[in-house]
């Protein structure tokens, strides 16, 4: 018997449903929290002293050894070609990192007794030290490594032993070397059960993954469904992209990086997350050999390249950098400053006021500054706004008002900043 037309227009409602709710599943609803990632700062977990500094002071170090080379705001400023309130606003903000990695992989030496080290260090700086808001991220041992299984589970279920759920220490895992989406299945699967020990509500432990060689590149979407719904970045790992590809030098905007970078920034876009740049390899440390004058010169050089390679990622859509030292903490933070400078902010803000106007009275698409405005220039006004309240920019009652937050992410934020909702 022939359906009738009304059967026929349920069954095709119940397969659009359907097929709604599996692409909406396959990205993420990330936290305000979680587009805070302008810099990633990394310290080997095996030196406890060093984890904890970089956990607790952040940019500290970084205004320290200005003051010892003599180097002031103004003249870093004029090097880096911002404005100096720019870098006021950084050295006088909190010093914390957007977010902190305690790394038991490549920063550290393969030895047993400098991997149970590592464990170790990690567990205690993790349970102990004062993050502030800063994320804080464990990089195990990756995948080729007989450490890996042992690194997650006596890290991840110490930091959590005789805690609270609500005050577990781990934002998330960040796993290296990824080429496959079954060892991202096993990880997921690892942390369920380590969710299900610690009676932690299920995807509470975020992940995220390093692309580092030529298969990672190729197997991207497969590494990001794989890895839904714990899914809160993705990161770019260059010396070791460089040598799989065997590359003749470690090249920041060498064409193959960056058509890695395109396709991280494609892939995390497409899953709702951070793509996150690699680190710039020449790290802002004074040389023994060179007078007062040359390392200052060292310095101010070092600082301007670590910017300019956040910029050029920022250009290419990287949401972030990761960075191995203070001062190079610092230099991202002001290129994550001035890539979405207020005068922007503000201007995002009025168009997605003008449209929601616009919208209310049954216009729809319209001319907003002599720009057109419609459904997708207001969805991306809100990618950059949601970035911009995460940062601090953009004041918490007016992202709520702009529907860019949640009530909820809203109440979070306040209360981070000490203020009422």
């Amino acid at each position: 018997m022939a359906s009738t037309l009304q059967e026929t227009r349920e069954a095709l409602e119940a397969r659009r449903v359907a097929l709604a709710r599996d692409q909406a599943a396959r990205s993420v609803e990330l936290p305000v929290a979680h587009w805070r990632q302008w810099a990633h700062l990394t310290t080997p977990a095996s030196d406890g002293v060093m984890a904890r500094k970089a956990v607790e002071q952040g940019l500290l170090p970084a205004a320290r050894l200005l003051e010892k080379l003599g180097i002031g705001r103004s003249e870093l400023a004029e090097r880096l070609d911002v404005a100096t309130a720019d870098v006021d606003a950084v050295l006088d903000g909190p010093p914390h990192a957007p977010l902190v990695l305690l790394d038991g992989e490549d920063a550290q030496a393969l030895t047993d007794e400098v991997v149970l080290a590592g464990r170790r260090n990690a567990v205690e700086v993790l349970r102990t030290a004062d993050p502030g808001r800063a994320l804080r991220y464990y990089r195990p041992s990756g995948l080729e490594l007989p450490y890996a299984t042992d690194d997650l589970l006596e890290v991840l279920l110490g930091v959590g032993e005789d805690r609270p759920p609500e005050s577990y220490p781990v934002d998330g895992v960040m796993w290296p070397k990824a080429q496959s989406a079954g060892e991202l299945r096993w990880l997921c699967e690892l942390l369920d059960e380590v969710e299900r020990r610690l009676s932690l509500p299920r995807g509470r432990i975020r992940l995220q993954f390093l692309v580092e060689s030529g298969w990672s590149v190729l197997e991207l979407p497969a590494l990001v469904q794989a890895s839904l719904p714990r899914l809160s970045g993705i990161v770019f790992g260059i010396a070791d992209h460089a040598a799989d590809l065997g590359l003749p030098e470690i090249v920041n905007d060498h064409p193959a990086s960056d058509h890695a970078r395109l396709a991280i920034v494609n892939a995390a876009g497409a899953a709702g997350v951070p793509a996150i740049d690699a680190m710039t390899l020449a790290y802002p440390v004074t040389d023994k050999a060179l007078d007062a004058a040359a390392n200052r010169e060292r310095i101010l050089q070092r600082l301007r390249l670590v910017f300019d390679h956040a910029r050029h990622g920022q250009a290419l859509g990287m949401s972030g950098k990761w960075v191995g030292h203070p001062a190079q903490l610092l230099a991202v933070l002001i290129a994550a400053r001035t890539a979405l400078p207020r005068q922007r902010i503000e201007a995002e803000a009025r168009r997605l006021e003008a449209y929601q106007e616009a919208v209310a009275t049954a216009r729809g698409a319209t001319i907003i500054d002599g720009l057109m405005t419609d459904r997708a220039n207001d969805r991306h006004s809100r990618t950059l706004l949601r970035q911009a309240v995460a940062w601090g920019a953009l004041d918490v009652p007016r992202a709520l008002r702009l529907e860019v937050i949640s009530a909820d992410e809203a109440r979070q934020l306040l209360s981070e900043r000490g203020a009422s909702a």
